[in-house]
Parts: C-alpha cells; structure tokens; sequence
C-alpha cells in the first residue's frame, strides 16, 4: 500500500470514529410537548406544542375557568419565537416570544349575527423562558405579557383601558 493511500485510510478511520463518538454523545431531545398549566386568559388549561426548530414552536391547549355557578371553556393555539444562546441543558432556546389567539366558545352570542359578543376571541403576547430540567424530557415555562379582549373596557381588572389590554401570566409544566 502507498504511502499517501494508507494516510488517507487513516484520516478516514478517525474521522468516522470521532463522528461516531459525537454523535452517541448526542442528546435526543423530543419534539413533542405535552403540557399543563394555570395561566390568564386560559385558567387551568392542557394541550400540546411541536417543536419545529430550535427557535420555533406550536401549540394547542383547552382550558377552563370557573364561573358564578358553571365553567368557562376556552381553546388556544400559540407559536413561540424563541432567541438567544442555547441552554446547556438540553442545546436549546429558552427565552421566548409567545404569539397566540383563545376562543372562548361559551360567550355570549346572539341569534343576531351582528349582536354576537366581540369577547370570543383574544390576542395573546408574551414573553417568557423554559426551565428545563436535568433529565431532558419535563421541564417548566413562566411567561408575562398582556392579551387583548375587544369589548372589555368596563372591567375593573383591565390594564390599559383605552387599548382593553390584560395582563397575562402563565405558568406550565411540560413532559
């Protein structure tokens, strides 16, 4: 065998066994999210996201709230933009942006399309961070921001009254 040939099978070799060695080192983090929290404007909600990149995620959860003498149902759907350095953790983004919507079914509609209630529908926006934990698979989310109900300017509770902004805040744990 010549020279140069057996130089190159070696540099192969070893570039194949130290590939090989990284990769086992690798850790094998699941796209799939299943969730449970206490959040406003959702309440006690659970659902799932999907993590399509290091930096994009969705979601979809139910909830429900407690109401003078019932339940007030609500769906939600989010994406997460998230940002900065990787976590050591697991290699991930924590930091986030949260964009979203929740339906709330059980408003108050009309039979007078016209007359339905404008407080189906909110707009969410936070931001927030992911605590994951040691074993790569569960781990816990807090974010803060403000969410939007049309039609909410007489409550007591509302944030920017001319605007009918809420505050909102969420905590959940994923596995």
């Amino acid at each position: 065998m010549q020279p140069k040939y057996f130089i190159f099978t070696v540099a192969f070799f070893s570039a194949t066994i130290i590939s090989c060695s990284l990769n086992a080192q690798e850790q094998k983090v699941s796209k799939t999210k299943f969730i449970i929290g206490l959040s406003a404007p959702e309440i006690f909600h659970a659902g799932v996201t999907y993590r399509l990149s290091n930096s994009s995620v969705i979601g979809v959860n139910a909830g429900v709230g407690p109401t003078m003498g019932g339940v007030w149902p609500s769906v939600s759907l989010e994406h997460r933009l998230y940002f900065g350095k990787n976590s050591e953790v697991n290699a991930q983004k924590i930091w986030f942006f949260r964009q979203g919507t929740t339906y709330f079914p059980a408003a108050k509609k009309s039979a007078d399309p016209a007359k339905t209630s404008s407080q189906s529908f909110t707009l969410n926006l936070t931001v927030g961070k992911d605590f994951p934990s040691k074993n790569h698979k569960s781990g816990a989310t807090i974010d803060a921001g403000v969410f939007y109900l049309p039609g909410s300017e007489q409550s007591s509770v509302i944030l920017v009254r001319s605007m009918n902004l809420w505050p909102a805040l969420r905590f959940e744990f994923y596995f």
